[in-house]
């Protein structure tokens, strides 16, 4: 396809797509050809059978595998009251270290799908059924380290290996509903996240850290794979010509792409920090375990229509103001309701706000991306770089708030944690309001969005 504004030598996917699938496109661009000889028909996008089957697979990848590392907070509770591994202080690293590989990982596993396309298929198998033997493996463990590398490394690895994949072909199934189809992938983790941390703890408690991480690595495999089947490119046969596969590097000096990097690492610097310190605070508060695991759960739901709301927003209005508003509102709540909440019915409208306006900031990423480019593999490329920013923003600001918080026993101690994280946010929206009183650069955010290559 055509970049925006481009010539239009490049081959007519259009044409395909109505129906004329014998027909040859010459250009310069990715040609896919459809043979009606092998009866085989484009599926519409945007809806339809195969569509919404392909994101029940998607849902499925998303919610039970990325769903599981997220109760880490459960395991390593456990681990620590635990003989076999208690009184270590490398048990933290198991958890770290599958998030962080999901999010610096992925510049180089885009450039993997961005080159070997036609493998994107065996990648998702390979990665499900790895994902499943490093949980089985990981019930093996007698030494924190074999935890690290089992269900740490491997399992991030082969889940970063599944997901961008993934997206690939998600881009293909949606173009002008894709930030819906975004807002609702994401938020199925938070759905399956809801049940999973009760689950686990209670799993752990009855039969032990071996027989749950079998039990887990089994479901993994008995429920995720005959959905498998579902989770497959719109098109079918794919011929490469290696132009379309290019990284134009240009869209990285672009004013916008500076603009949406700032905003995005400073999101990325504070807004898991509520999610870590509000059951302690809650604690520090006077209010028992049992209420800051609730407050989890409201923070978890209004997550999850923040993402979904913020998806079908970006599908009918301009990402940029989106992005200044999810800031701004974040920041409000936080400094307004959070640094002056003395009760539990304060703190769970807190985390009702702040789950719903600052969860769905990065299902944004999709329509920052079909601003700055169209061009399948340079969109790929760019929405990699924007996890890895939120990945590099995650692990800084774990590292300063916890200079911040000296004493986690007394609520009032929180108040700088706080004022910081409701000042990056303030200070994020700067970014997105820089690009609107910029004289060189007025950003057109299209909804007219390019297919990535896909099978």
């Amino acid at each position: 396809m055509s970049e925006l504004g481009g010539a239009s030598n490049h081959c007519n996917i259009p044409d395909m797509i109505n129906g004329d699938s014998t027909r040859s496109h010459p250009g310069n661009c990715t040609e896919f050809i459809v043979n009606a000889d092998e009866d085989t028909i484009l599926s519409p996008v945007d809806g339809g059978r195969q569509a919404w089957a392909f994101m029940m697979g998607a849902c499925m990848i998303e919610g039970l595998m990325w769903g599981f590392p997220l109760t880490f907070g459960v395991f390593r509770s456990y681990y620590e009251n635990n003989n076999t591994f208690t009184s270590n202080r490398y048990l933290s690293l198991v958890g770290t270290l599958t998030t962080a590989i999901s999010y610096l990982g992925t510049p180089l596993i885009a450039l993997f799908t961005i080159k070997y396309p036609t493998y994107q298929k065996y990648m998702i198998w390979g990665g499900w059924l790895v994902c499943s033997l490093a949980l089985v493996a990981s019930s093996f463990a007698t030494q924190v380290w074999h935890l690290i590398i089992t269900q740490g490394f491997l399992y991030g690895l082969s889940f970063l290996i599944i997901y961008y994949p993934l997206l690939n072909m998600l881009n293909g199934w949606f173009i002008e509903r894709r930030g819906l189809a975004y807002g609702i992938l994401f938020g199925s983790a938070g759905i399956w996240g809801l049940g999973l941390p009760f689950m686990i703890e209670k799993m752990l408690k009855q039969y032990g850290y071996a027989t749950t991480l079998r039990a887990y690595g089994v479901a993994i495999f008995v429920l995720v794979g005959p959905t498998l089947p579902l989770v497959r490119g719109r098109l079918m046969r794919q011929i490469d010509n290696g132009i379309e596969n290019k990284i134009r590097l240009g869209v990285f000096k672009k004013p916008m792409f500076f603009s949406v990097t700032c905003s995005n690492v400073l999101q990325g610097l504070v807004f898991f920090l509520p999610n870590i310190y509000l059951p302690s605070y809650a604690s520090a508060m006077g209010l028992s375990s049992n209420q800051g695991t609730i407050l989890l759960s409201f923070l978890n739901i209004s997550q999850i229509f923040g993402q979904i709301a913020m998806g079908y927003l970006s599908d009918h209005s301009g990402a940029l103001a989106l992005m200044v508003g999810s800031t701004i509102c974040s920041s409000i709540t936080v400094l307004c309701v959070w640094y002056l909440s003395r009760t539990i019915a304060s703190l769970l409208i807190f985390c009702l706000l702040y789950g719903f306006f600052a969860g769905g900031y990065s299902v944004l990423y999709c329509r920052f991306v079909t601003a700055l480019t169209d061009m399948s593999a340079t969109g790929l490329w760019l929405y990699s770089t924007f996890e890895f920013q939120r990945g590099v923003g995650n692990l800084v600001g774990g590292s300063v708030s916890s200079i911040l918080v000296e004493d986690i026993s007394s609520a009032a101690k929180y108040r700088n944690l706080i004022l910081f994280v409701g000042i990056a946010f303030l200070t994020s929206s700067v970014g997105g309001l820089s690009c609107w009183f910029s004289k060189a650069h007025h950003p057109r955010f299209s909804r007219q969005t390019q297919r990535l290559p896909e099978i």
